[in-house]
């Protein structure tokens, strides 16, 4: 579980890096061989579950409901173990997987632009959800690394315009003093941040493909996301 001086960085900041080893290998492991094998898959997916037309994953590839494709994953203890931590941060019994999505950016990707992922969400989404960042391997930091800026979700949600080949639909152009921090991260790491927190992520420059897992968690049932139906996990903290 996190500390209190974890707790009180991330009600500052609006994210949490924690690159102390909290995740186990064996849990990451088996979650990045179910999710190589729905990207094995791409072409036979709904085109409600993957971005994108083609046949071949694009350079930023996402394939949403991971936990719905595999109930093995939601099953998991590293679903569980995320599900604690959101219950702890919320002061809440319960909290729910609202929407999870597999993300593998490859060599040549370019970046994704400022945004909130408030202003992205289709969906209702509630001003207290947590969301996870996991990575499936060691992300470098010219792997296309997250980046946040400190205190940005303290400002509200911010204006957001249609990008301009972002990878997004929509982004924002933050301001702020030029502190940002970017958050390269290693198996058994993970970073947390809010859906007011201005984040973003690199280009991928490097030769290995960055594989992430992220998770949103929120407090209350009818926060479940509603493509596919129903939310999957429940937390009984």
């Amino acid at each position: 579980m996190l500390t209190h001086e974890q707790l009180h960085r991330y009600g500052r900041d609006g994210f949490l890096d924690v690159t102390e080893p909290f995740l186990s290998a064996a849990e990451i492991t088996d979650a990045r061989e179910r999710i190589d094998n729905l990207f094995e898959r791409w072409s036979t997916l709904s085109s409600r579950v993957r971005a994108g037309n083609s046949d071949t994953p694009p350079l930023t590839a996402r394939i949403f409901r991971v936990t719905g494709l595999d109930p093995g994953i939601a099953r998991g203890q590293l679903v569980k173990s995320c599900q604690e931590i959101a219950a702890s941060i919320v002061g809440r019994r319960h909290v729910w997987c609202r929407f999870d999505a597999a993300i593998y950016k490859y060599p040549g990707a370019g970046q994704v632009l400022w945004h909130q992922d408030i202003a992205l969400s289709m969906t209702r989404m509630s001003p207290h959800s947590v969301h996870f960042w996991i990575p499936l391997n060691d992300h470098d930091a010219d792997s296309g690394s997250m980046a946040f800026i400190p205190g940005s979700h303290l400002t509200g949600r911010a204006e957001h315009r249609r990008a301009e080949g972002g990878g997004l639909q929509m982004a924002a152009d933050p301001v702020f003093d030029g502190n940002v921090v970017s958050v390269p991260l290693s198996v058994g790491n993970f970073s947390l941040h809010g859906p007011l927190t201005m984040h973003k992520s690199n280009s991928n420059g490097g030769r290995g493909i960055r594989k992430a897992l992220t998770l949103e968690f929120s407090p209350g049932p009818w926060s479940a996301a509603r493509q596919l139906g129903r939310p999957l996990v429940r937390v009984m903290g």
